[in-house]
């Protein structure tokens, strides 16, 4: 029997005995098809593995099909209320063909999680792929909850910028001002959101030092900084060194000023606002049942390994925070219209930092900064057991980019893979006018920490 006489056998199967199509439906030798042929369009076998992909998932009314190991549930593309402003920058066939090739992409690179792609407030590509939980066979979905890793980031640096709207403190405070027993006289916040405060990391300290069995809370790294004292990396401002420790005691910045949690301050100052109902700050000492949330896996051999939580996923503020493709576009959104602080402030937050020798940082504050085709981009990946994400924003034409995963798969090929794909008209061009120069990769935070480096 032919693919396309079988595909629609199975689909008129499904619909007399009123049982959904599973994969294994399909028979072996058709997915050995789909799994070993290549994928280049250009060749005969390309054609005929997309019009058996096209055969299997829409003549047979499949909602999801399997490739290797993966289950892949594409959604269909689904559209803002801002829906038509796309037209103003794709046809119809170019929104096909950035489907198509998008998908295609994801799917070669067994890609497990959720994207959104947007322009100009429309909605040009939303879909799930794969599992939220391997071991239970949980199939992912738009609303499903991923630890966004140091995307945390983001949300913490509009914290501090909302309490300093508010007169209760400015970005050059020296921390001391509003944390006493901090141990170091002369950082400042500035410094702490642009890296630049040479401390070292938290992380040595906790796995070196941290007896007790309940994970520390953001106070006690500080208590074990006050009782463990470390030289500096460097003097403050003198050079960029990206520090997680700093975020952590920017939170406690919050808590101390604000008088509330961390997580009461995000949700009532950021997440309540926006109605980003999906998002919530994962704090271990405050533990709540979270339903639809993906579990973050690693490989080994042809299993999945849940990775569990542990001491580090106690303290807050330079990852912790959970949400969806959804809510972080209305992150972005919001910060187009300029929702939560005026728009210079929010321009601040994405200008370069400076050293003390006025040199520039590609680091604002909480963003990642860099270009793409001589585009502006503020952005912040994330990696952290398990999960790696990416939340990009072309700010010159208010294009965004969100990958969140969950199966420890580095993702930065496949973000750069997409922008080529968005761009496609562009690149070439851009590429023959420039002396080229190589564009700065994605980069990913967490995982793997160096011991402290000492100075002299």
């Amino acid at each position: 029997m032919k693919p396309c006489f079988f595909a629609a056998n199975i689909h008129y199967f499904c619909s007399r005995k009123k049982q959904p199509f599973m994969p294994d439906m399909i028979p072996e030798k058709y997915l050995n098809i789909i799994r070993t042929v290549k994928t280049d369009w250009l060749s005969p076998y390309g054609y005929q593995r997309h019009l058996l992909l096209f055969l299997l998932i829409f003549l047979s009314g499949v909602s999801q099909f399997k490739k290797g190991n993966y289950f892949f549930n594409p959604s269909p593309i689904q559209s803002s209320s801002h829906a038509g402003y796309y037209n103003m920058f794709y046809s119809e066939e170019e929104i096909a063909y950035l489907d198509n090739r998008i998908t295609r992409l994801l799917v070669e690179q067994n890609f497990n999680g959720n994207v959104l792609i947007a322009r100009y407030g429309a909605l040009i590509y939303e879909r799930s792929f794969g599992f939220s939980h391997f071991n239970r066979a949980e199939p992912m979905n738009l609303e499903t909850s991923f630890q966004l890793a140091s995307i945390s980031k983001t949300f913490t640096g509009t914290a501090i910028l909302l309490l300093q709207k508010e007169g209760l403190l400015s970005v050059d405070d020296p921390v001391k001002q509003h944390i006493p027993e901090f141990p170091y006289d002369n950082i400042t916040i500035r410094q702490l959101l642009n890296h630049t405060s040479g401390l070292q990391n938290y992380m040595w300290l906790v796995e070196r030092f941290w007896r007790r069995s309940t994970p520390p809370r953001n106070e006690d790294v500080l208590q074990l900084f006050v009782n463990h004292r470390r030289p500096l990396n460097f003097s403050p401002g003198h050079r960029f060194e990206y520090s997680n420790a700093g975020y952590v005691f920017l939170a406690l910045i919050i808590e101390r000023v604000s008088g509330q949690s961390f997580a009461e301050y995000i949700h009532q100052n950021i997440f309540d606002p926006l109605e980003m109902n999906r998002s919530f700050v994962y704090d271990l000492h405050n533990p709540v049942e979270i339903e639809n949330r993906a579990y973050g896996f690693r490989q080994w051999r042809t299993s999945h390994i849940i990775i569990p939580d542990n001491n580090l996923d106690g303290p807050l503020g330079d990852k912790g925070i959970f949400s969806t493709v959804g809510d972080l576009f209305k992150w972005d959104q919001a910060l187009y219209r300029s929702s939560l602080l005026p728009a210079e402030i929010w321009k601040q937050a994405f200008e370069h930092g400076r050293l003390n020798n006025d040199s520039t940082i590609n680091y604002g504050f909480g963003w990642r900064l860099q270009s793409y085709l001589d585009k502006k981009i503020v952005h912040h990946p994330g990696r952290w057991h398990g999960f790696r994400t990416s939340f990009k924003r072309f700010i010159d034409d208010h294009t965004t980019l969100i990958l969140l995963s969950n199966n420890n798969q580095n993702i930065a090929g496949i973000i750069e893979g997409i922008q080529d794909i968005l761009y496609y008209d562009e690149k070439e061009i851009w590429m023959a006018s420039q002396q080229i120069e190589p564009i700065e990769a994605e980069m990913e935070e967490f995982e793997s920490y160096p011991s402290p480096v000492l100075e002299p």
